[in-house]
């Protein structure tokens, strides 16, 4: 068998240096944050197992600034947000919402969207108002903002929904008489079932609500301000209007909300 001592100084040497390479490699994985992000269309979806859209082009351009390797992991509303509020080396989408407002960290707004009410062509619902549509079946995304918004406006039968498709679905069959949806939701519904959806009602806005990213109390504040300064310099530039214009939201009020914190 061969000693220690018989073993070259060389060979030890390279591999302690080795070992400290993997040392060094596992420590920087283990620094960088776990990045979740909304998984519905039209923020972030899968075609052919190829990830796309609005929020997934923005959070991929942020990334690539705050030289952040590792994934972007979509999931669903309410999965993204106890991830983000449980885990201390997270970070992620989170629509600010009354409910969630003492939960997280918010470092920085990113866009602005209205929900609006949406009824079907032949149908009878009266959706002039939040005030006359009470009282009216209504369908929302569980976890969504939506649902949120429907809450606090006194909607009185709410009905959720895993996601768009669904609630339209429910909606042509009767199941529910409105449905509370951004018009960005409703192009990429349209655009998902490869038919028009242009004969729907669209009544009056339900409200606004604003998309962050957002962390833990606990989150390290240096990551933090990478990312924040990432998507500042991504305004400045041009490149985050150019990737709202790519996905048709209009930036003038998106753009003056997301420049403030």
């Amino acid at each position: 068998m061969t000693s220690v001592r018989n073993v070259p100084s060389a060979s030890i040497f390279k591999c302690a240096a080795l070992c400290g390479l993997l040392l060094l490699a596992a420590s920087a994985a283990r620094s960088e944050p776990r990045v979740y992000i909304d998984r519905v269309a039209p923020l972030a979806y899968s075609v052919n197992g190829v990830q796309q859209g609005l929020l997934h082009d923005l959070m991929s351009e942020m990334a690539r600034r705050a030289q952040y390797t590792g994934a972007i992991t979509p999931m669903p509303l309410l999965r993204q947000r106890f991830l983000i509020s449980s885990h201390d080396d997270a970070i992620g989408t989170i629509w600010r919402m009354a409910d969630n407002e003492d939960k997280y960290r918010w470092w920085c707004k990113l866009f602005e969207f209205s929900f609006v009410m949406v009824a079907a062509p032949g149908s009878s619902a009266d959706i002039s108002s939040i005030e006359a549509a009470k009282d009216l079946r209504v369908g929302v995304i569980l976890g969504s903002p939506a649902e949120d918004m429907a809450r606090r406006s006194g909607f009185r039968n709410i009905q959720t929904a895993n996601n768009a498709a669904a609630n339209l679905g429910k909606l042509e069959l009767g199941r529910i008489d409105i449905w509370i949806a951004a018009p960005l939701v409703l192009k990429a519904t349209e655009a998902e079932l490869g038919r028009s959806l242009a004969t729907l009602r669209i009544g009056k806005p339900v409200g606004k609500i604003g998309l962050y990213l957002a962390s833990s109390h606990n989150f390290d504040a240096r990551q933090g301000e990478k990312w924040k300064a990432a998507f500042g310099s991504m305004q400045k530039d041009g490149s985050y209007a150019q990737i709202m214009k790519k996905y048709g939201v209009p930036l003038d009020e998106t753009e003056h909300h997301a420049a403030k914190r």
